[in-house]
């Protein structure tokens, strides 16, 4: 007779040359802690982040601060507005104080408060180029449309399929360029941290 062997018995089995590795474990404890830590910091910039990590661990705390790069670094993207540009200087101040570089981070951060400027002034210039550029385009669509329905008729340029992809066109070079000059920054920011 055969011997009917439980799950237990074959995950068992499964998992016998496995051996847990401390370390590893311990560093993706840490990263989890950092990552929390950055979510924390995010939802209170004020706070004491220099004492929180000062309680930590000699041997915790790569991990944290590498977790709270991550997240750091994550909410990094181009603005989407004015707003957005002023997270940069609790952003800064955090990797002031996790690089330990205060001096180089605030004029990076100088720069790249200016490079985001610069992105929402191409934007609006972008945006403003198109509508004039298509404007008779809308016009003429505008007429037709009014003198099919006797009414006068506003087209937004955003309804427009034919704005909509020029718009969608050259945002898309637009933003590749700046994603790549963001890119740098990060990778630039990522160096001071080792």
């Amino acid at each position: 007779m055969t011997h009917i062997r439980s799950a237990l018995e074959i995950a068992l089995e499964k998992t016998d040359g496995i051996k847990s590795d401390k370390s590893s474990l311990a560093a993706a404890e840490g990263k989890e802690e950092g990552k929390k830590l950055a979510s924390a910091f995010f939802q209170d910039p004020g706070m004491d982040l220099a004492g929180a990590l000062k309680n930590l661990a000699k041997e915790k705390l790569p991990a944290v601060k590498e977790g709270f790069f991550q997240i750091i670094l994550a909410n990094l993207v181009l603005p989407r507005d004015e707003a957005d540009i002023k997270k940069l200087d609790a952003i800064a101040g955090a990797l002031g104080i996790l690089t330990g570089k205060k001096a180089d981070i605030a004029s990076l951060s100088t720069q790249l408060a200016g490079f985001f400027r610069q992105w929402l002034d191409d934007k609006k210039h972008l945006d403003e180029a198109l509508r004039q550029q298509l404007g008779p385009l809308l016009k003429q669509k505008e007429a037709q449309i009014a003198q099919q329905y006797g009414r006068p008729v506003r087209i937004d340029p955003r309804t427009d399929p034919d704005y909509m992809k020029a718009y969608n066109t050259n945002m898309g070079n637009l933003e590749e360029r700046y994603a790549g000059a963001l890119a740098q920054a990060k990778e630039d920011i990522a160096a001071m941290l080792e």
